[in-house]
């Protein structure tokens, strides 16, 4: 009887201590599931990559003469497409570079024309472009370390386009379903920063402590199933 009353004690406050993360855990988990992550990327809002063929024998600059034209060494060359326009696209020992393969003009960085173009190119919601602005150091929600092009489109499908400067890439199309599921999949992990670390000594303690709550409970319903069985004999 007497480790019957500790149990139950034990088991009341590991409740109390771990009660309101479990709940927020399956909060956060029916939420994270309600949309599929495509909706929640916002890959409904953007056009596919160009990967059709260029015929480079007719379209393109000699790779010889684009080679020849950089300062630095470059270490890999790949073709591409950039705004409905073929390009190289060049690994160089100072960082990305993209050549116009028609003209042989450097497109790094991205200027604002480009970067517009860009955007109206991938972004396929019926929204109007709002604002455009090159961030020198990008959010996180961008995804990116290096300046990039921002771009508002809106009121209808309303999204954001996060551009690298220096690559052209559409890194992220952020929308306010995915602003939410990031707080939410934040409360999930733990991690209400950075949203990124799902090893935090937060986590590894509560999951802890959620285990031994539900050892308590365990251990007191064999109580009480043994206390029932012996009291119908």
């Amino acid at each position: 009887m007497r480790f019957f009353r500790l149990m139950s004690q034990v088991h009341l406050w590991l409740g109390v201590a771990v009660g309101i993360q479990v709940m927020l855990w399956l909060i956060s988990g029916l939420a994270m599931v309600l949309w599929p992550i495509e909706i929640v990327r916002g890959e409904h809002l953007r056009t596919p990559a160009e990967e059709r063929a260029i015929d480079w024998a007719e379209d393109a600059l000699p790779l010889a003469d684009i080679l020849a034209a950089q300062d630095s060494d470059v270490v890999s060359v790949r073709t591409g497409w950039l705004a409905g326009d073929p390009v190289w696209r060049l690994e160089t020992g100072d960082g990305p570079q993209m050549i116009d393969a028609r003209t042989g003009a450097d497109l790094t960085p991205v200027d604002e024309v480009l970067a517009r173009r860009i955007a109206l190119t991938r972004y396929t919601g019926t929204g109007e472009l709002q604002d455009q602005t090159l961030v020198e150091t990008p959010p996180r929600e961008a995804g990116l370390t290096v300046p990039a092009w921002r771009f508002e489109f809106g009121p209808a499908d309303p999204a954001t386009l996060y551009i690298n400067s220096q690559t052209g890439e559409l890194r992220a199309v952020r929308t306010t379903l995915w602003r939410v599921y990031d707080w939410f999949w934040g409360v999930h992990i733990m991690d209400w920063s950075t949203r990124e670390n799902f090893n935090s000594w937060w986590i590894k303690v509560t999951s802890l402590i959620a285990i031994l709550f539900g050892l308590a409970g365990v251990i007191l319903t064999v109580l009480r199933l043994r206390t029932m069985i012996r009291r119908r004999r």
